[in-house]
């Protein structure tokens, strides 16, 4: 079943006459279950954000079994969508009026995965750059029963008719997604020898248009598999009809698409292995193997759970771990329940319990502005001169000027039995991109092989902690401090939940002296930079 996407969602607003929507970019999504003759398929998109001339539509498709009443979630898939205007004005989107509190997370969020798109070619290139070390001869692939790549190739040839089409007479993206899947099922079919299933479309993107009349030529080809996977590369190529007697081919369209298939029994079966037989087969299978590592990242970053979570730092999840860090905190910062648990002054102080998880959320009214205090918090090398909680502090992974890798050492707690502490930290910080939104310095633990335990020090761990930095003024601004307790930070406060929170305001006061204290030298050293 393949994923369908509605060719022109509900925006932030109509285009304007002589404007056109149209998916320019990218689908991407995955497939958790497979649709059936007979189910109620329910497809919801809604636009998550409106960027300057682009936005992101979140698909959400569930089926709903007639005889059980059971409704369960087959897909859910993120697309690109811009304005094409069909003069030389440039067209920009009004953004989203947010309803809901869900509104308000996917809107935050919808950011993160515009990064991530952004960011998803450099990987794979760090990635293929890596397999390339080990040769890229075809001639070194001699796997024994392995099936030649090229044995699993299929073409098909479609002619895009006006039902094909909408009222502009480009094709339905839905349309192209269709048959991509028919060939590409096709292709993983000669290897498995049964019906295979489609569980993720990865990379889908339209490089431009067809229209009615155009011949769309669909090639598939296994890339690789993977035990129980199989990774089907297509390309689409369109011709009219001038076009087709000279053999110009236009690329409009390119995608992977990932199949299992089960027995009788409902048991995933193995795939053979293949063997490419030219050097631009041996590209496709490495990059068979990119994208595995990447999505298997974002797999275990976005289904890990607070119990477990997936921390090991590497290359294919460097993305998704800055996207889990920033998106933890969001959703943290937007629970429901808080519980005023103390109000001294410029500081409030809350709790938030959700079974055995504690979470604690810290106001602080500062008289230093928003962006001020965001360039002071983020810098946690800052950190040591108001929070007594941090021994040492240094950088030792610059990953991006908006993501760095601290190791951290502290005392340990007034509690006799217990070992001073260090910390592997991942500290994420994004900027607003609208007035309403706040600055975000998003926090968590992660597991680098280069920095392992030591005797010296206990290895904690942070959840998710972080600060929200909202505006009030030119001068002033409301910091939020989460965090998300462990049961090794839970001696620390133990006293305080049960007494006074003396500690807690303490350290809140010393970061409301710090952040006003540096932030008026801040806007004096920037006025007579300016002067």
């Amino acid at each position: 079943m393949g994923a369908h996407v509605p060719e022109s969602p509900a925006g932030p607003r109509q285009p304007p006459r002589g404007a056109e929507r149209r998916a320019a970019s990218q689908v991407d999504g995955c497939h958790r279950l497979p649709g059936r003759v007979g189910q109620v398929i329910t497809i919801k998109a809604k636009v998550n954000r409106a960027f300057k001339t682009s936005m992101e539509v979140g698909i959400n498709v569930t089926v709903q079994d007639i005889l059980t009443n059971v409704e369960k979630i087959v897909s859910v898939a993120y697309a690109t969508y811009v304005v094409k205007p069909v003069g030389a004005e440039k067209i920009e989107l009004e953004p989203v009026k947010l309803l809901s509190a869900e509104d308000h997370l996917e809107h935050a969020l919808a950011t993160e995965r515009k990064r991530i798109r952004l960011g998803y070619q450099e990987v794979f290139q760090n990635l293929m750059q890596e397999s390339n070390k080990d040769g890229d001869y075809y001639d070194t692939f001699e796997e024994e029963d392995a099936i030649s790549a090229d044995l699993t190739h299929v073409q098909s040839i479609e002619l895009v008719q006006p039902p094909h089409a909408n009222h502009h007479g480009n094709t339905f993206g839905g349309q192209i997604m269709a048959w991509m899947e028919t060939v590409a099922n096709i292709s993983a079919s000669r290897l498995c020898h049964s019906y295979p299933i489609l569980k993720s479309v990865n990379m889908f993107k339209f490089w431009g248009p067809s229209v009615v009349g155009d011949r769309l030529v669909f090639n598939a080809v296994v890339n690789n598999t993977f035990q129980n996977s199989v990774e089907v590369g297509v390309r689409v190529e369109a011709y009219n009809c001038e076009e087709w007697i000279k053999n110009q081919a236009r690329h409009i369209n390119s995608a992977f698409l990932i199949f299992n298939s089960v027995n009788d029994k409902g048991e995933l079966l193995t795939f053979p292995k293949i063997r490419p037989v030219t050097k631009d087969g041996v590209r496709r299978y490495h990059g068979a193997i990119a994208r595995k590592r990447i999505r298997l990242a974002r797999k275990y970053m976005l289904s890990a759970t607070e119990d477990k979570p997936y921390d090991l730092w590497e290359k294919s999840n460097q993305a998704y771990m800055s996207y889990s860090n920033i998106a933890t905190l969001t959703y943290l910062a937007a629970k429901t329940g808080w519980k005023v648990t103390s109000t001294l002054n410029n500081i409030k102080i809350w709790t938030h319990e959700d079974g055995d998880v504690l979470s604690l959320k810290v106001e602080m009214q500062v008289k230093t502005a928003s962006h001020v205090a965001f360039s002071l918090l983020s810098d946690f090398t800052y950190r040591q001169q108001w929070d007594k909680h941090f021994l040492t502090c240094e950088v030792i992974h610059a990953v991006s000027e908006d993501d760095k890798i601290y190791y951290i050492t502290s005392p340990p707690p007034p509690i006799t039995g217990h070992q001073a502490r260090d910390f592997v930290i991942l500290v994420s910080r994004r900027q607003p991109l609208e007035p309403s939104e706040p600055y975000i310095v998003a926090v968590k633990s992660v597991t680098l092989t280069s920095v392992p335990p030591s005797s010296e020090h206990c290895r904690s761990e942070i959840l998710c902690a972080g600060f929200q930095i909202y505006s009030d003024s030119s001068s002033s601004c409301r910091v939020y401090y989460f965090n998300q307790m462990t049961s090794t930070l839970m001696p620390y406060l133990a006293a305080n939940l049960t007494g006074s929170l003396n500690s807690i305001e303490d350290t809140a006061l010393k970061c409301i002296k710090f952040l006003e204290l540096k932030g008026s030298s801040a806007e004096v050293n920037r006025v007579v930079k300016r002067v």
